[in-house]
């Protein structure tokens, strides 16, 4: 008897389960339109090679067969970017974006970029496509979810002379479902208490030839005129600091792009960074000028 109440007590669990969740994870079929608005996008990514044989993976004889002459690129090229991009009814999308690939070092100045959406499918994945300075054509595929809110993309074309190595995963959130330009930000999207979280490769302070991994913490507290103060924490190769004061400004644009500025106590430089602010600047995307390697990603934890 109790064997059978169990198992009608199983069942009616199952059914409820079942009826709940396609309620909770259905969306609506996909179209151009879901996808209009203003975007903000990060992706993060390398081109990576490494021979196995070196790290006492595999001996010379498991790595017996020959690679094609595409993976005899460089051993990392880092890559990164921040985009702004506005997409209208029609899937064409007007923007710009900072870069960071390699040699290819980061401009103060965005680069103009024009994103074409070929394909939008009804169960919200599709592709879309874009030309670089250089000639590259780039086709990434997306998957879009959260009525629209977000997507996330994956390379599937780096034409020539792009890196065909590269890869990476790409982050988008819209800030505006418009198609007209966005306006609305100002000094009050950054004012507030924020926790930004740093991931660098720099210049050997000891070998000049040299670069070395860099990460930090830097909590920062940003008043409304745009001057914030804060402590930094970092690792940077076999150095650390542990709360070392910081000062610097943030200049808000009125589409969430923003500029900024770091100085760091006994240091004696002041560090550049540009970037986006998202989710009603509760978040910012951003990168540092004049470093081999920056991405940067900031939260506000208090306003």
């Amino acid at each position: 008897m109790r064997i059978k109440t169990a198992a009608v007590i199983m069942v009616a669990l199952f059914v409820c389960f079942g009826a709940a969740v396609p309620g909770a994870h259905s969306e609506g079929k996909c179209s151009l339109k879901t996808f209009q608005g203003t975007y903000v996008s990060f992706e993060k990514g390398s081109s990576l090679t490494i021979d196995l044989t070196k790290f006492g993976v595999l001996s010379p004889m498991d790595n017996a067969v020959p690679m094609p002459p595409a993976w005899e690129a460089p051993g990392i090229v880092p890559f990164a970017n921040i985009a702004h991009v506005t997409y209208g009814p029609d899937g064409e999308g007007e923007g710009y974006f900072w870069i960071v690939a390699g040699s290819i070092k980061m401009t103060p100045d965005p680069i103009p970029v024009h994103i074409t959406i070929t394909e939008m499918n009804e169960d919200c994945t599709g592709k879309f496509q874009y030309t670089l300075a250089n000639g590259a054509l780039i086709e990434e595929r997306f998957i879009l979810f959260d009525n629209g809110r977000q997507y996330r993309s994956v390379p599937t074309t780096l034409g020539s002379p792009g890196i065909p190595t590269l890869a990476w995963i790409g982050t988008g959130q819209r800030i505006s479902n418009s198609s007209e330009p966005v306006e609305f930000c100002g000094s009050q999207t950054a004012h507030g208490n924020y926790l930004m979280t740093c991931d660098n490769i720099v210049k050997s302070p000891k070998f000049p030839t040299k670069a070395v991994a860099d990460t930090f913490l830097l909590e920062m507290d940003v008043s409304m005129d745009g001057n914030y103060t804060g402590l930094l924490y970092e690792k940077l190769g076999p150095a650390s600091i542990d709360g070392r004061p910081v000062l610097g400004t943030v200049t808000v644009n009125p589409d969430c792009s923003f500029s900024a500025t770091l100085d760091i106590e006994g240091i004696g430089n002041t560090i550049e960074e540009r970037g986006v602010f998202f989710n009603e600047g509760k978040e910012f995307y951003s990168m540092a000028l004049g470093v081999t390697f920056s991405v940067c990603q900031g939260t506000r934890i208090s306003q």
